[in-house]
């Protein structure tokens, strides 16, 4: 069973190519260069040298980016395991490997990476995770801790489920757990080791719009 590292990414710092480095050739490694600008060529060009990258010029979202990786996956390999990893260093490889051998196992579950929270989480973390648990739990009925991680891992089995998930920016993370009830898909959290770095002031994360997105499906949803 093949491992692939899908990684989406935008203006990216030295922690991406640190993660690569770190990586063992034995994984295939898949980046996405998000419209990052043409001031990151030349990062971009050292990535080539231990992933493919897909790279375009305008900035879509993390969703789209997502998206776009699964498609070249789909149409490249046959039997895989997927791990979506941030660019940021807040995953470890040891984790992302953890989440593949549950999902290698259990093909037809969608693995979530849950950051438990402690000291070192920023405070805007820890009171944006746990109103969104709260909302999302009164709304779907059931209950996830940790609905924004981003290291997810799941068969070619589910490649397609991922691929139809509305959403280009990150409410589409949130549209894929939003489904899994209404698509009777198995999901299963397990703990990770949780990493900040200078209080998570490197996100992307846009407050206000990212978040309305995000927000604005869940009272959307809809028990069918």
């Amino acid at each position: 069973m093949k491992y692939v590292i899908l990684i989406p990414v935008y203006k990216p710092d030295n922690e991406l190519l640190r993660l690569l480095k770190d990586i063992d050739k034995k994984y295939s490694i898949v980046v996405i260069n998000d419209g990052s600008g043409k001031e990151y060529d030349e990062v971009f060009k050292e990535v080539k040298k231990y992933a493919h990258l897909i790279s375009y010029n305008e900035n879509k979202g993390k969703g789209y980016a997502l998206k776009k990786g699964l498609e070249y996956i789909k149409n490249t390999y046959k039997d895989y395991i997927v791990v979506t990893m941030d660019s940021d260093g807040q995953h470890t490889l040891k984790d992302a490997l953890k989440l593949c051998e549950y999902a290698k196992d259990n093909l037809d579950t969608l693995v979530l990476g849950k950051r438990l929270l402690n000291k070192n989480t920023p405070l805007r973390s820890k009171i944006g995770n746990a109103i969104t648990r709260y909302v999302f739990k009164k709304k779907t009925g059931f209950k996830i801790y940790d609905t924004q991680t981003g290291l997810r891992a799941f068969s070619y089995k589910l490649n397609n489920y991922m691929l139809k998930i509305p959403g280009w920016r990150y409410e589409y993370e949130m549209n894929v757990l939003l489904n899994l009830r209404n698509d009777n898909i198995k999901y299963k959290e397990i703990p990770i080791e949780t990493i900040y770095f200078d209080h998570n002031r490197k996100s992307h994360f846009n407050t206000l719009k990212d978040a309305y997105l995000i927000y604005k499906n869940i009272f959307k949803y809809k028990k069918m």
